[in-house]
């Protein structure tokens, strides 16, 4: 039977499983409370606090100790000192009386015969407010018997110790009882402290030890050995070792440990200061756990994600890439803001997130999710547009105030009422125009390509080159706010439709509805390369000699042999007009760096291979549709019966969901057709920037053309112009950039980071091993974005110009992908990215071709081995490893 607290309070010494009230101290409770989470806590009786005013009452002690520590703060160090000196000689010349040590003897049996260890547990020791860490005495190594009644004694006297007392006078905080702790003392091999949250990095636990029982640690004599666990996914993030190589926790002890400090951490509802020892034998004990009452941190924290942006950028960028980047992300937010007609009184107080929207951390791009929210909440129903930019892009939510926030002061609601009136007008002004104004943003892309084609550029000044340099520039920084349009309204109108039907069908099964609404939307640009690849190598397997030339010879002589020979020309003309329509569209199509098929056509000769024996593209597309056109009825039907919003009457909750699913599905399609134009234009910059620096290398500024990737668009800029301040230095600049990009490249930074101000990635990572696919099978989890289910191999891929290693009917299993990666969309049975949100390329495409797709899958591509039999499922955003028939027989 359960005590009850009064049973407790009255008992004189408990045993540990019974340590569950205030009487005995927090540090015996948590012991207690580990103990009941299963992990393994030395034995131990506890002396409540009812001994303890046994004690004090049986040697007439509280009015002496009354009166000496009476009107202490504010006193010398020395008045404090005597104090307390004088208290301790009172206590240890009084003896333990006789109940307690009648009591303290029929618990102690399962402790013996020690050594013991004795310790404080005093009531308000371990709180949020403070901690009483290293005020209090523990004694060790203690026999029983009469050393055991004086170590007792000595731990209740310096509960008036000269450090307890100026303690409580510093914080301000009383202690009101203790509770004494006597234990079984382990034999340690090494000891130690977890923080959960560590105070260097809030997304990595830390953990410092040292050989034996740790008092070294405790005193700062020893330097530490100290190991950092990521939090996400508790592999470890670094690590740094004093002593030998047998003094150092082993991987297996780092896990064991990182484990039980998140159950521990979740138990007990903060982050934890947990305190371990090692024995001998390898056994692993917890002595203790604390709230962590100081994080070490003074400056404020930003939050890092490279979820969507990854996908435009999946690789190292260039200087070039992150100054065209960090200006044009600046003017997308801030045009956009004013588009929608926030003030620019707010506006201005936004410019600092805005200047800061991105960053890099080992050379890859991120988005300062601090700033993005700080940001987005500034705008009317802030929160809602914060929670969909999440989805849109796959990224988590932050505590990240607004950066201008709409307060509800009496004062101010007619001003904050005409604000939003204004924005509400203005929104609605601008997508009631959306078609047109995306048609604009196509015609000024086609423009400026007309006039940037390689035979124009290869007979241009480098003056006129540098003209159209800053032509880009202003389309990208002023004139791209009709192709932002269509991304923001892509990504509330499939915020909201989501929510529609969340709140209509809460159902767990139908989660995932809302995608099954948006397959084979018609008029898609980004299926349409798929389309014509595949009736081009219709025409490789209806003709006998392509048919060859295809499957025997490499890429390089088939392009070759399509230029050369007559035979072929018919062929070679529709490739080419693939190349000059399609052709600029590829894997990491934004990264300037990466050449497109147009420039290497032969890199486009395995993907028509692939394609020889696919079905067709068409056929999925049409099935596709008539499954969307389906499930829409069935929707709308079932709507009627339905609330999809509280506020309207019953017979308009259809019409809302229609209104919201056209949006939805109109905002998508134009997002996708400037996104095609962005391709374009962002492959006429490599064309211009490359141009140009064949201009320079001639000029001896620099030495190879590629040299400009390496220069801010700022400092071409100048350089070309001829207002550069060093211009004979320039090469001597950008080798000393190769050579830091290089060696940050190396790096493998994750996905998400949290950072002070001013804080870089340490470039600390420890990759895990990969697993087989025949051992236990792993369930991952991510987002679904398309429904349905597919079981099959896995083609983990790293890039798509891989695609010579994907099987058709495979499962693909990829780190992110971008537009380069559609036509291998129509070969494979299922999607598993690491990366990415529910409206990036790839989830659109995967609902194209109706494909089960799960998004946001962290580690996959390091977790599936390629070549493993997997399950794809969807609807719940699952992917499991299926174990192999062999497996299952062994």
């Amino acid at each position: 039977m359960a005590r009850t607290s009064v049973a407790i309070e009255r008992e004189l010494v408990v045993t540990l499983a019974h340590a569950t009230d205030d009487s005995v101290g927090g540090k015996a409770r948590n012991l207690a409370r580990l103990s009941s989470l299963g992990l393994a806590v030395p034995p131990a009786v506890v002396l409540t606090d009812a001994a303890r005013r046994a004690f004090l009452d049986a040697g007439d002690l509280l009015g002496p100790i009354a009166a000496l520590t009476e009107k202490l703060e504010g006193k010398s160090v020395t008045a404090v000192k005597c104090a307390a000196e004088t208290i301790a000689a009172l206590l240890c010349d009084s003896p333990l009386p006789m109940d307690v040590r009648s009591a303290l003897d029929c618990q102690l049996l399962p402790l013996l015969p020690g050594p013991l260890i004795v310790r404080s547990s005093a009531m308000g020791e371990d709180s949020l407010a403070a901690s009483f860490a290293g005020q209090l005495d523990s004694i060790s190594d203690v026999i029983p018997g009469g050393q055991l009644h004086q170590a007792i004694v000595r731990v209740w006297a310096s509960r008036w110790s000269a450090r307890a007392l100026a303690y409580e006078h510093a914080r301000r905080v009383k202690l009101t009882g203790m509770g004494v702790i006597v234990q079984r003392q382990i034999d340690s091999r090494l000891s130690g402290v977890l923080f959960t949250r560590s105070p260097e990095n809030d997304c990595h636990m830390l953990i410092e030890y040292c050989e034996g029982m740790g008092e070294a640690l405790v005193s700062g004599r020893a330097n530490p050995s100290r190991v950092a666990v990521r939090r996400s996914d508790l592999t470890v993030a670094g690590s740094t070792h004093t002593g030998t190589a047998e003094s150092q926790l082993t991987g297996g002890q780092v896990e064991e440990l990182a484990h039980a400090a998140m159950r521990v951490e979740t138990a007990f509802g903060s982050p934890q200061d947990i305190e371990w020892t090692i024995d001998e034998s390898g056994q692993l004990w917890f002595l203790q756990s604390r709230p962590i009452t100081t994080s070490g941190r003074t400056r404020p924290q930003v939050h890092w994600s490279n979820a969507n942006v990854n996908e435009n950028f999946p690789e190292p960028i260039t200087p070039l890439l992150y100054s065209l980047a960090s200006a044009g992300y600046y003017h997308y937010f801030r045009n956009l803001g004013r588009a929608f007609g926030i003030s620019r009184h707010r506006l201005a107080r936004m410019e600092q997130p805005l200047r800061h929207i991105i960053g890099v951390h080992g050379a890859r791009m991120y988005y300062n999710l601090s700033s993005i929210h700080s940001v987005l909440k500034s705008a009317p129903g802030g929160d809602l547009l914060a929670a969909s930019f999440d989805q849109f892009v796959g990224s988590e939510p932050t505590d990240t105030p607004a950066a201008s926030a709409f307060r509800n002061r009496r004062q101010r609601l007619v001003s904050q009422a005409i604000e939003i009136g204004v924005i509400l007008a203005r929104t609605a002004w601008q997508y009631a125009r959306l078609t047109r104004r995306v048609e604009s943003f196509e015609k000024t892309v086609a423009a400026f390509a007309d006039g940037t084609t390689a035979d124009r550029l290869r007979d241009r000044p480098l003056p006129e080159l540098l003209e159209d340099f800053r032509a880009f520039l202003d389309i990208r920084c002023r004139r791209w706010n009709d192709a932002a349009l269509a991304d923001a309204g892509s990504m509330v109108c499939y915020g909201l439709l989501q929510r529609l039907l969340a709140r209509a069908f809460p159902e767990a099964d139908a989660a995932a509805q809302h995608n099954s609404l948006l397959k084979a939307l018609p008029d898609l640009v980004s299926s349409k390369p798929a389309i014509e690849l595949w009736a081009l190598a219709q025409q490789v397997r209806s003709d006998p000699a392509l048919a060859d030339l295809f499957a025997a010879e490499s890429p390089a002589n088939v392009v070759r042999a399509l230029r050369q020979e007559p035979r072929f020309c018919s062929f070679n003309q529709a490739f080419d007009r693939f190349l000059d329509e399609w052709g600029f569209r590829c894997s990491g199509e934004l990264m300037l760096t990466v050449p497109s098929f147009q420039e290497r056509p032969e890199a486009l000769i395995d993907l028509i291979r692939a394609y020889v024996n696919a079905p067709s593209p068409v056929t999925l597309l049409r099935e596709q549709a008539a499954a969307r056109l389906e499930a829409t009825s069935r929707v709308a039907s079932a709507i009627r019966h339905r609330r999809v919003a509280w506020l309207l009457p019953r017979p308009l909750q259809p019409l809302i969901f229609r209104l919201v699913l056209a949006g939805a599905q109109k905002s998508i399609r134009l997002r996708e057709r400037a996104r095609l134009k962005q391709a374009l234009l962002y492959s006429r910059l490599r064309r211009i920037v490359l141009e140009m620096g064949e201009r320079l290398a001639g000029s001896g500024y620099l030495d190879r053309a590629d040299d400009l990737f390496f220069l801010t668009t700022d400092e071409i800029d100048a350089l070309v112009s001829g207002a550069a301040m060093f211009p004979r230095h320039v090469g001597a600049l950008v080798s000393l950039r190769r050579q830091a990009h290089a060696e940050m490249s190396g790096l493998t930074p994750p996905d998400s980071l949290t950072l002070g101000v001013g804080e870089y990635y340490d470039g600390l990572d420890s990759p895990g091993a990969a697993v087989d696919g025949h051992g236990t099978a792993p369930v991952l989890r991510g987002l679904g974005a398309c429904g349905g289910s597919a079981t099959a191999p896995a083609a983990v891929l790293m890039d798509v110009t891989e695609s010579h290693r994907l099987t058709p009917g495979a499962v693909l299993v990829t780190r992110q992908t971008d537009p380069g990666w559609g036509p291998i969309f129509p070969l494979v049975s299922g999607l598993v990215i690491e990366r990415g949100g529910m409206l990036s390329h790839g989830a659109i495409i995967a609902r194209e071709f109706g494909i089960p797709s799960v998004v946001g899958v962290k580690d996959a591509t390091r977790v599936i081995a390629h070549g493993t039999r997997i399950r794809v499922d969807g609807d719940r955003g699952v992917v499991q490893i299926v174990a192999s028939e062999t497996a299952r027989e062994r």
